[in-house]
């Protein structure tokens, strides 16, 4: 591999053909079309590369004469092409070729430098070559390590919202818009159609575990035992997963007790039935 800091040639089929890189990779051009018996201006001279070369020119801001260059003497004497330009004009000459002109291009492009036998030997000679190349591909081999475990996690992040969100888009369409409250034991029907099988007392016991509902027992005299009088928690109230409606219950003029009877919210439908669904996939 050889440094840039210098014109680089390599062999085509036989034939050199001189690379130079600064601020952008040029061609010798003339080596280019020599082994194809062509002329430069042959392709120069036709009215797409005169519009390509007023495209280029508009778009890269460089002059048409930075684009093609001329030089008539001296080390690097005949037509030199921008990059761009010398893959169309190699694209004109040989697809074989132009796919080498591109390969060139980009190893030089990327490392600053690239394979050829002399500098192979080159390498040998120079141990600090070779640490420059091998440190250089260690970073970007780690850049694309890391780049790639953020598109991994970010695909995971955007899987586990899919995931949260599913059983929310299976019940909103049936809840969200109704106003319909229900008793207890009729959510308790609706998660065990949705598969998984709960009574209303367990549904009851359920939800006072795990501090959804309060329990309080009071003496029914009509009844002659004691039952129970449940009411949301602050967390539940704030939540808006229930609808409380009050009776008193009275013995003559005199109201004995207020009786509570809890209602679920539509939003308190959707919530448990996917708080069940989780359940169940867990």
């Amino acid at each position: 591999m050889r440094q840039l800091n210098e014109n680089q040639i390599f062999q085509y089929n036989g034939s050199p053909i001189t690379f130079q890189k600064g601020d952008s990779v040029m061609v010798n051009a003339t080596e280019m079309a020599k082994p194809f018996g062509k002329r430069c201006n042959d392709f120069l001279s036709t009215k797409q590369t005169k519009e390509l070369i007023s495209s280029l020119s508009a778009k890269t801001g460089i002059s048409a004469t930075g684009l093609v260059t001329v030089n008539q003497g001296g080390n690097n004497q005949g037509t030199w092409m921008h990059e761009d330009l010398a893959l169309v004009f190699a694209q004109w000459l040989s697809p074989d070729f132009y796919l080498w002109c591109n390969d060139r291009i980009k190893e030089l492009l990327q490392y600053g430098m690239t394979a050829t036998q002399p500098t192979l030997e080159q390498m040998i000679n120079n141990p600090d070559l070779v640490i420059s190349l091998a440190t250089q591909l260690k970073s970007e081999r780690e850049e694309k390590q890391r780049l790639a475990l953020e598109v991994q996690k970010k695909e995971q992040e955007k899987q586990s919202i899919i995931e949260e969100t599913k059983p929310a888009v299976v019940f909103k369409e049936c809840f969200t818009s109704s106003s319909t409250n229900i008793l207890i034991g009729d959510l308790a029907k609706l998660i065990t159609q949705n598969g998984y099988k709960i009574g209303e007392i367990r549904l009851y016991e359920w939800m006072v575990e795990n501090k959804f509902l309060i329990r309080r027992q009071r003496y029914s005299r009509s009844k002659n035992k004691y039952i129970n009088d449940y009411m949301p928690t602050q967390r539940a109230a704030e939540m808006g997963l229930f609808f409380v409606k009050e009776r008193p219950i009275v013995s003559g003029e005199n109201p004995i007790f207020i009786k509570h009877t809890c209602y679920v919210t539509g939003k308190g439908q959707v919530y448990f039935l996917n708080k069940f669904k989780s359940l169940m996939a867990a």
